[in-house]
């Protein structure tokens, strides 16, 4: 079984309360957790959040959109999830952040496949940041997530969930998924931390075309933001307080996705449409 796992909390420092901060009517964790049940090779849906009463919000927001619900320790992300998957029975986990509304599910399932059909511990579309801010996913299993506890002896490890794995060779392989040409653009910000990144969000929704409830696909994003200079030009390079690209700097194996998975995507949201 194949659960993706959304951590999300209204303590932001940056912007507090942004995972409930609404779009077209639909807040920031109820687009992602949209996203993620639209990815088919998922099996379920669970957030993430703390046991503090102020994430009290965030529990029913999740359930309204159908998500599970796990809460756990306020300052140790990698125990919750370690608690998630433990608690629920998990295999396969697919991690995102839930301040990401243009979270696409077409590359969530290239990065999923990617580590279906290679012999890897830890898949991502992170690693590189060839991909925007904000459609990263990181697939692993239980089991190595439950090893990587044992090696995580550094406050990022407990912060951010998956140090532990990338940061061991020795223990752990690691596979970097490549972004297609088309929507190669890792300076592009879409996750939400900062309030002109909300507003640049916010105009990318206003700006594309889209079915209701459904956000803007990707390219289509991209192709916005290419001819929209004053939404991009507050973007730099290594704009995330933390990069996984910091991490290690050996040459990782590769490997680029195809942009068949978007085909493949919007082919069976035609097909539902039709149905």
């Amino acid at each position: 079984m194949i659960t993706g796992i959304i951590q999300a909390r209204m303590g932001a420092t940056r912007l507090p309360g942004k995972t409930l901060k609404p779009i077209e009517g639909v807040s920031l964790l109820g687009w992602t957790i949209r996203a993620l049940q639209a990815c088919s090779l998922l099996d379920g849906v669970v957030v993430a959040t703390t046991t503090s009463a102020d994430d009290d919000p965030v529990v029913e927001e999740a359930q309204a959109h159908g998500a599970q619900v796990y809460r756990g320790d306020p300052e140790d992300v990698l125990a919750r999830y370690l608690g998630a998957g433990r608690e629920m029975g998990l295999d396969i986990i697919v991690r995102v952040s839930g301040d990401s509304p243009l979270f696409s599910p077409w590359v969530c399932e290239g990065v999923i496949e990617a580590y279906l059909t290679a012999d890897f511990d830890y898949v991502s579309n992170a690693t590189d940041e060839t991909f925007p801010y904000g459609t990263q996913a990181e697939v692993f299993s239980l089991a190595a997530l439950e090893r990587s506890w044992e090696l995580a002896d550094l406050r990022t490890d407990h912060e951010h969930v998956t140090p532990a794995l990338r940061r061991h060779p020795d223990v752990f392989s690691v596979l970097s998924v490549i972004a297609p040409e088309p929507v190669r653009r890792g300076l592009y910000r879409l996750c939400i931390d900062t309030p002109r990144d909300y507003d640049v969000v916010c105009a990318l929704f206003e700006g594309i075309e889209h079915a209701p409830g459904v956000a803007p696909d990707l390219l289509d994003v991209v192709a916005l933001l290419d001819s929209r200079p004053d939404l991009t030009e507050h973007m730099v390079p290594n704009s995330q307080r933390y990069s996984i690209k910091r991490e290690r700097d050996d040459a990782l194996p590769q490997v680029e996705m195809s942009m068949r998975f978007r085909d493949a995507y919007l082919q069976g949201e035609a097909g539902s449409s039709d149905g």
